[in-house]
């Protein structure tokens, strides 16, 4: 369906603005302040604030049964104008990266929305065989979790580097949950200082699972800008929020919201309150290549 919506308000750096945008043979044709008088139905979104869909870090997602896997994803990531989740697979054993990267896949078969996977490993195991995996595999995010700078200190890192290239898939730190705030502190300082050093793509803390991800982080991973953004030529994912007094700083605490309307790839999946779930909806994301954008 072709459709225009006009004057919704866009947070952009803080600055709020009047947008309209028009969808047409599903795309985004139009995305902008001007108003467009074409003969198209057309949706006055002056009391809505807009946002691309969310991306949200899920690294702990439960192996349920099908009704209980729908109500799980409907409350945790359509209600909250997600359309897009990163996940992972564990390993401690690189002969176990088929077998895990398999049953990760199988458990999202049934995911309404798109998703990138990525690999967990103990630092101990980060050695070239397993870039090389991830490189012939497409597995663009390689979260390494360490508990000692030692660990950091014993990795061949030059190699990596050379075994990285040119896909060069992106390193996050990730440390156990009982972790002190300042020892996870003092590890990411010597995390970043070591990768910085090395010129290694790769985030200086964890990833957050509560809120969404941010612009840089979704530009480094490699997702910007088929997502994050509403561009011309570009997905039809978006939430609108009906502004009520209170709903000022959207930008700055859309977490706290759950959006009136969201749309992924051109279909409604949160209105009215009520999710709709459609199993097998979500494709698994290819990345060519990360930080293009950075």
């Amino acid at each position: 369906m072709d459709y225009i919506i006009e004057n919704a308000v866009s947070i952009d750096n803080g600055q709020r603005k009047k947008v309209s945008m028009l969808v047409r043979d599903c795309e985004i044709r139009y995305f902008g302040s001007k108003s467009l008088n074409l003969s198209l139905l057309k949706m006055d979104a002056s009391s809505f604030a807009i946002t691309p869909s969310f991306i949200y870090f899920a690294p702990n997602i439960p192996d349920l049964p099908f009704e209980q896997f729908k109500v799980y994803f409907s409350n945790q990531f359509l209600k909250k104008g997600c359309g897009t989740l990163i996940t992972h697979f564990d390993i401690s054993l690189l002969k176990d990266f088929d077998k895990m990267l398999i049953k990760k896949r199988i458990s999202l078969l049934n995911s309404p929305i798109d998703f990138l996977i990525g690999v967990r490993v103990p630092a101990t195991i980060l050695n070239p065989a397993l870039i090389i995996k991830c490189k012939q595999m497409k597995i663009p995010i390689i979260f390494i979790e360490f508990t000692r700078m030692s660990e950091l200190e014993k990795i061949p890192w030059g190699w990596i580097k050379n075994a990285s290239f040119p896909y060069n898939p992106i390193f996050i730190p990730t440390f156990p949950p009982a972790m002190k705030t300042y020892r996870r502190k003092l590890l990411s300082q010597k995390w970043n200082n070591i990768l910085q050093a090395e010129k290694l793509p790769h985030l200086s803390q964890p990833l957050q699972s509560d809120t969404p991800l941010k612009i840089e982080i979704i530009k480094k991973i490699g997702l910007y800008p088929k997502k994050g953004i509403l561009k011309v030529g570009g997905e039809i994912s978006y939430n609108l929020y009906l502004q009520l007094n209170e709903f000022e700083h959207v930008s700055k605490d859309i977490n706290k919201y759950d959006p009136s309307i969201a749309v992924q790839k051109g279909k409604f999946i949160f209105i009215n309150e009520t999710a709709i779930f459609r199993p097998g909806y979500g494709d698994e994301i290819t990345i060519n290549k990360t930080s293009l954008f950075v």
